[in-house]
């Protein structure tokens, strides 16, 4: 592996997780948490971009239903995991459900 290519980690979301991940780690994070305008982020704004312009039910759930893999930095991963801890926490919310049912549980570093 090449030393300028930072080693990533393969994770499959839905894309219900996308947006789940892009709401709290871009969305309604304000600034609060650096890092969210790396590769792996805009990989994921791409993929929720191709949404069906449809109002279609089917087509729509057959997209928010769909899976796709993407490549995260250790970094990434550890700001996806702060983002959907932390900023909650900020707002006295409860944790968002993503974190349980669409994003892997990730060993404590």
């Amino acid at each position: 592996m090449s030393e300028d290519k930072p080693e990533t980690v393969k994770i499959e979301l839905t894309m219900y997780g996308v947006t789940e991940v892009l709401k709290w780690c871009v969305d309604k994070n304000n600034g609060r948490i650096p890092g969210v305008d790396t590769e792996g982020f805009k990989q994921m704004q791409a993929a929720l971009a191709e949404k069906p312009k449809s109002g279609d039910y089917f087509t729509l759930d057959k997209f928010w239903k769909s899976k796709r893999v993407f490549d995260f930095t250790k970094e990434e991963i550890a700001v996806i995991d702060r983002c959907l801890y932390d900023i909650p926490n900020f707002e006295g919310k409860q944790l968002p459900q993503i974190r349980y049912r669409f994003w892997p549980t990730q060993a404590a570093s």
